[in-house]
C-alpha cells in the first residue's frame, strides 16, 4: 500500500484523461469487427488500429451489459427517470438510447473540462449528435444545457462542485435516478469515491449506482495490470477499494445504499443473451480462452440501490 502510494504521488491527471481515448478506440474497433453496433462513435474516432480478440471480447461484455442494464432501467420506468453518467468521456450511450426510443426524462454527463471541451466540439461538428439534443440548448461556462441533456465540465473529486449537479440540471430528487460510472472511481482516492457514492444515495431517495471497474487486483495478473498503468503515468489511487467483490458491495452499503450486488465480468458475460454471445465468439480466431477468463475475472459490474427503483437486469435484450 505505501509503495503504491509513493509511486502515484505527484502523477498528473493527463494519464487518467488518456484512458478515455484508449477506451473509445477499443470501442471503435469493436464496431468495425461487428462485435456491436454504434452509429455515433465515428464522430469521436473516425478510424482506429486493430485490437486483440480478448480486448474486443472484454469490451463487448462491458458495452452490452451496460446497455442492457441502463436500457432496461429506462424501459421499466417508461422513461420517467434520470441518468447521470459520471466520467462519461466520449461515451455514446445517450445517443444509443435515443436511437432506440429509450430516452430518460433527463440525461446528464459529467467529466473533466478538457474532455467536455472535445465532446462539445464533436457535438457542434456532427449533426448526427446535435440533432438528437435539439435546437433548444445553450453552452455556457464550458457546459451544455438542454431540456433533456446536460454536459457538465467538472472535477468529480471536488465534492462542492458535485453538490451543484442537481440544481444546475433541475433534477428531481424524488424521481428514480441511475448513476453510471465506468472505470472512474478507481482513478480517484477512496475518500473521493466514497463522497460520490454518498452524494448519490443522499441526493436521490430512489436511486441506483451502476459501477464498472477493475477488481480482484491483489494477484499476479492484477499486479501486471497495475504496472502497465503506472508505466503510462496513469495513477489508480482507488485500487485499494477494488480488491474483492464483497468489498465492492460493502462500500455501497457503507455509503447509504440499502442493497448491493457485484459480479465479475465472466459471470456478467454468462448472463448476456446467449445467441448474441455465441455470434461474438465466432467473429475472430482465438485460441487462448484462459486469457479471456483471467482478464474478465479482473473486472466487475457492481451496483447499489435504495428506494423504489427497478432491479438491474442484464439478460433481457433491448432493441
Amino acid at each position: 500500500k505505501q509503495w503504491y502510494q509513493r509511486r502515484v504521488r505527484g502523477m498528473s491527471d493527463e494519464g487518467i484523461r488518456s484512458t478515455n481515448n484508449d477506451a473509445t478506440h477499443c470501442k471503435r474497433w469493436c464496431v468495425e469487427k461487428a462485435y456491436f453496433t454504434d452509429a455515433f462513435i465515428s464522430c469521436f474516432v473516425p478510424t482506429t488500429t486493430p485490437k486483440t480478440p480478448e480486448i474486443s471480447r472484454g469490451y463487448y461484455a462491458r458495452v452490452q451489459s451496460i446497455r442492457l442494464a441502463v436500457g432496461n432501467f429506462v424501459r421499466d420506468l417508461s422513461g420517467n427517470c434520470q441518468i447521470i453518467s459520471v466520467g462519461a468521456g466520449s461515451d455514446t450511450l445517450f445517443w444509443h438510447l435515443s436511437q432506440h426510443s429509450l430516452q430518460p426524462s433527463v440525461y446528464v454527463e459529467v467529466d473533466f473540462p478538457q474532455i467536455v471541451m472535445k465532446k462539445l466540439k464533436a457535438i457542434k461538428k456532427h449533426s448526427t449528435l446535435s440533432s438528437v439534443i435539439g435546437e433548444e440548448c445553450e453552452v455556457t461556462r464550458g457546459c451544455l444545457h438542454s431540456p433533456t441533456y446536460h454536459l457538465l465540465s467538472m472535477d468529480l473529486r471536488d465534492s462542492a462542485a458535485l453538490s451543484t449537479v442537481v440544481s444546475l440540471c433541475n433534477l428531481d430528487a424524488s424521481l428514480p435516478t441511475l448513476i453510471l460510472s465506468e472505470c472512474v472511481l478507481c482513478y480517484m482516492p477512496p475518500e473521493s469515491s466514497r463522497s460520490i457514492l454518498s452524494w448519490a444515495s443522499s441526493s436521490f431517495s430512489n436511486s441506483a449506482f451502476l459501477n464498472y471497474e477493475p477488481c480482484n487486483m491483489a494477484d499476479r495478473f492484477g499486479g501486471v495490470m497495475i504496472d502497465n498503468m503506472l508505466s503510462r503515468d496513469c495513477a489508480m489511487p482507488g485500487i485499494l477499494a477494488c480488491k474483492t467483490l464483497p468489498e465492492q458491495e460493502q462500500r455501497f452499503l457503507e455509503s447509504g445504499f440499502s442493497h448491493a450486488k457485484a459480479m465479475d465480468m465472466n459471470a456478467v458475460l454468462a448472463t448476456l443473451p446467449a445467441s448474441d454471445t455465441q455470434r461474438v465468439m465466432s467473429l475472430e480466431f482465438f485460441d487462448e480462452p484462459e486469457l479471456l477468463v483471467q482478464l474478465l475475472q479482473h473486472y466487475c459490474l457492481s451496483w447499489g440501490w435504495r428506494g423504489a427503483v427497478p432491479q438491474i437486469k442484464l439478460s433481457e435484450p433491448v432493441p
